[in-house]
């Protein structure tokens, strides 16, 4: 889950940041990247205190690289990172971004605008439900449910407005996703409980194999 906090300076988003780390730590892991176009902070200054906080991480980027990045894309820094919950300070031009906004100042894609702690992390927690339940979706978007797509679908599933067993191709044993010549080939249920007995019925006759988690098997016809 990511979430950006823009706004003047001295308007207090380095506090906010701080409190809902605290508050946070030990339930989730936290990163936080800042926006750091003028140089790098030192003890007492911001970085600093969002790790004192409790972040796992504290990742600056700017014109100078601390965490080596092969690029200073806030994209790029996101994906390399694998958190529960990335809080993202500056960046208010950002329009993928979900921001909480402080001050009067415009900026993108703004979710909050002069909140408290408590309504911010119920946001966060709330948007983590979602995530968690989006995962169990297979994710091909097709719109067979009646939502435009499976993260549509998943914030049904949390309003209690609508069902796993609604997706057609949602399997509570197994996730089975197939791509032949790269285009998705969407598997029932009943497909998809037949791939995964003969796939592990296969596999469990191999030596060194327990209880696999997560198959990955790639054909290549010549």
């Amino acid at each position: 889950m990511i979430l950006g906090f823009c706004g003047p300076s001295n308007s207090g988003k380095t506090k906010l940041i701080e409190e809902i780390v605290q508050k946070m730590k030990g339930k989730h892991k936290i990163a936080v990247v800042k926006h750091t176009p003028h140089g790098i902070d030192l003890q007492g200054k911001d970085s600093w205190r969002f790790k004192n906080a409790g972040a796992d991480e504290v990742v600056l980027v700017g014109n100078e690289i601390v965490r080596v990045q092969n690029t200073q894309s806030l994209f790029s820094v996101l994906k390399s990172l694998d958190y529960d919950v990335i809080l993202v300070e500056g960046f208010k031009k950002e329009k993928f971004l979900p921001k909480v906004c402080l001050g009067k100042e415009e900026c993108e894609n703004c979710v909050f605008r002069e909140t408290g702690v408590r309504e911010i992390i119920g946001y966060i927690e709330e948007q983590l439900a979602i995530e968690r339940i989006l995962k169990k979706l297979p994710n091909f978007n097709c719109g067979e449910c009646g939502h435009r797509n499976c993260e549509e679908m998943a914030r049904a599933i949390y309003r209690g407005e609508d069902e796993f067993e609604n997706c057609r191709y949602w399997n509570p044993n197994a996730m089975i996703s197939v791509k032949v010549n790269g285009k998705d080939i969407y598997m029932g249920r009943f497909a998809q409980d037949v791939a995964m007995n003969t796939i592990l019925g296969l596999l469990s006759s191999f030596k060194g194999v327990k209880e696999p988690k997560e198959v990955e098997i790639k054909i290549r016809i010549e």
